[in-house]
């Protein structure tokens, strides 16, 4: 009798799935993230003041081929990790950033995309570097998730053309295509470890 009952307990732990909580998923479910983040630029010279942007897929409809298409309403989370990211560079950018182009939302509307991990963010290890080692110019800071890019700030203000490698303005602030600017982040990232949630800043 009792070894009818080891057998039946063996059989109901390796047979009958336990289920997951409600919002716990494995790693077979897993969801990519959508690189976001702002350009900052001199208006003086034509350049955007201020541009967010999404990087979806060129053939998503919100894109509509663009290489960097604006962001023209923020998630709630990505208005969060923004803001949080700008106050270790020294900007504040809520109040711009709520009014910009829309009032942040709550709603996520690419489901097939993960949304901002910003707890982790909030809570990421953070690692500063001289700008003069960023693979981009005017790039400040990046929010990085096992290597991955979630975000980024781009702030080319205090850099003159030649020093961006650029014959004309944009209106970006740099001259260069996402795969090109995808290829500078993945570069940087060579300076923090291959697992985890960092924020890389150049000062």
């Amino acid at each position: 009798m009792l070894r009818y009952k080891r057998v039946l307990v063996l059989l109901m732990v390796y047979i009958i799935p336990i289920p997951r909580a409600e919002g716990q998923s494995s790693k077979t479910d897993a969801k990519p993230f959508i690189t976001f983040g702002i350009f900052i630029g001199r208006i003086e010279e034509g350049a955007r003041i201020f541009t967010p942007v999404r990087l979806l897929p060129f053939e998503h409809p919100e894109s509509q081929n663009h290489q960097f298409p604006n962001a023209l309403q923020l998630h709630e989370r990505e208005y969060e990790c923004l803001i949080f990211v700008g106050e270790k560079v020294g900007l504040k950018l809520g109040t711009t950033l709520q009014r910009y182009p829309q009032q942040p939302t709550p709603k996520w509307s690419y489901s097939e995309f993960e949304m901002p991990p910003l707890q982790e963010v909030k809570s990421a290890r953070i690692k500063r570097l001289k700008a003069s080692r960023s693979p981009i110019p005017g790039l400040r800071a990046v929010v990085y998730r096992d290597r991955f890019a979630i975000c980024f700030i781009v702030d080319t203000r205090h850099l003159t053309l030649r020093q961006r490698n650029m014959g004309r303005a944009t209106s970006m602030g740099l001259d260069m295509s996402r795969s090109r600017f995808l290829e500078g982040l993945a570069r940087a990232n060579a300076h923090i470890p291959e697992k985890g949630t960092w924020i890389l800043i150049f000062d």
